[in-house]
């Protein structure tokens, strides 16, 4: 269809426009995202069918996004372009894989040829230089149409040949039952997740070509629809970067370079600030995927905000470290959901309690004169005085800091400064 000049009505095209007409993006209105994705879909036809080269339909596909919304309003513009530059790609190598087929078949029809002619020479008869060309033309033609399908059939037919019967493994009846007997919401989880475990890549292109998904990083999609733990600290510095730097670079048919420019990585979870932020953009694209499991991840999101009012700052480390071992609970055993709190008894053990064995559990105030500060607990590594909290410069808080905030005097580990120490004056030590 034609796009009107300005509204004075349709405009003709010059005699050679197909390409042309495909690259222009002169609209009298703003596009949608949804027919900005329509028309980059058809860019990429047009290159699977050969009309325009690879560059002109790159920059055709850039300019098109653009134009869109989303990318407007700040989205991300590599992100978008990657997605449809990966269909190009895979375009490319569908072609070159039908090029090397069309080439074998050609060794081995040459070879059939030659013998052919010698027989019709030992027969008297010969072969019209015409039928030649025919049949070549012919077998282009094959190729070309196949190539276009040949991508998607091949990855299918790769996977079914060696494919596994699950009912002959001694679990098989087991797993059937125990996923009859599952709530809905589960249920289809696992239904889910089979159909994505076929082509996850695809499906997160598939989503990431959707219009109105929610901002997420790729990669973390990619554990969304594989149900593999989400890396809330990489969430928030999607959400938050601060520095940019050119590194990722996408190269052309030799000729021409794409540089994107990558998101410096300087964030990470440290606070409950930080955690219902990312979190809360976790649920809205863990959601989009699997809507049955909202009010589950919501309600969760809810018992996190509690645990992190209760404990006082210092020991957010603790409840951040819970949270993650949860998560990692869940995409190991599928069945379990967040509000099922009676299956984290042992988390709660290792990650709340300051008696626990987890990274930040063993982290206890220091009583007065006291060594529980020395060492972290349960063999934990030795933590040496910090020589600046005692000059009153160190600018970290107990649970941030590498040393121990207790008294660097010699013999002494109290829970006060070298200045306050009690001790002071009693040797001739204290003047030390």
């Amino acid at each position: 269809t034609l796009m009107s000049d300005n509204g004075n009505g349709p405009s003709q095209p010059p005699a050679d426009s197909s390409q042309t007409m495909s690259f222009r993006s002169e609209h009298p209105t703003r596009l949608s995202d949804a027919e900005c994705v329509e028309k980059c879909n058809e860019l990429v036809e047009q290159y699977r069918r050969r009309e325009n080269p690879k560059v002109d339909t790159i920059l055709a596909l850039r300019q098109t996004l653009l134009d869109s919304p989303t990318v407007e309003e700040g989205g991300s513009l590599p992100d978008a372009l990657a997605v449809f530059v990966s269909m190009l790609d895979s375009i490319d190598r569908a072609n070159g894989k039908a090029a090397e087929r069309g080439k074998e078949r050609g060794h081995e029809r040459g070879k059939e040829r030659g013998q052919s002619s010698q027989q019709q020479e030992a027969d008297g008869r010969t072969t019209e230089p015409g039928d030649e060309d025919q049949e070549g033309e012919e077998r282009v033609r094959r190729e070309r149409d196949s190539s276009e399908s040949s991508d998607e059939d091949e990855r299918p037919s790769k996977r079914s040949k060696g494919r596994l019967d699950t009912s002959k493994f001694p679990w098989h009846e087991k797993r059937v039952s125990a996923i009859a007997a599952l709530s809905p919401d589960i249920k289809q989880t696992f239904e889910q997740l089979e159909r994505f475990s076929v082509d996850p890549k695809g499906v997160v292109r598939d989503i990431l070509s959707t219009p109105g998904c929610p901002p997420f990083p790729p990669e973390q999609w990619l554990n969304i629809v594989q149900w593999k733990v989400v890396d809330l600290g990489k969430v928030l510095e999607a959400a938050h970067s601060t520095d940019l730097e050119p590194k990722q670079t996408h190269v052309i048919d030799d000729k021409v370079e794409l540089s994107f420019r990558a998101s410096k990585s300087t964030a990470g979870i440290h606070s409950a600030s930080d955690h219902n932020i990312a979190f809360t953009k976790y649920i809205n694209a863990l959601t989009f995927v699997f809507p049955q499991r909202w009010e589950e991840y919501t309600s969760w999101n809810a018992h996190m905000s509690g645990l992190f009012h209760a404990f006082e700052t210092s020991r957010h480390s603790r409840v951040i470290e819970y949270d993650k071992a949860a998560r990692t609970l869940v995409s190991l055993q599928r069945h379990i959901r967040l509000t099922d709190y009676s299956a984290f008894g042992e988390l709660q053990y290792t990650f709340l309690s300051s008696f626990g064995v987890g990274p930040n559990s063993s982290e206890s105030g220091t009583g007065g004169g006291g060594k529980s500060d020395r060492t972290s607990g349960g063999g934990g590594r030795k933590r040496e005085p910090c020589h600046k909290w005692n000059r009153g410069t160190c600018l970290k808080s107990s649970s941030e800091c590498y040393f121990s905030h207790c008294c660097d005097r010699k013999g002494c580990r109290g829970a006060h400064k070298k200045s306050d120490c009690p001790r002071l004056g009693k040797t001739g030590e204290g003047s030390k």
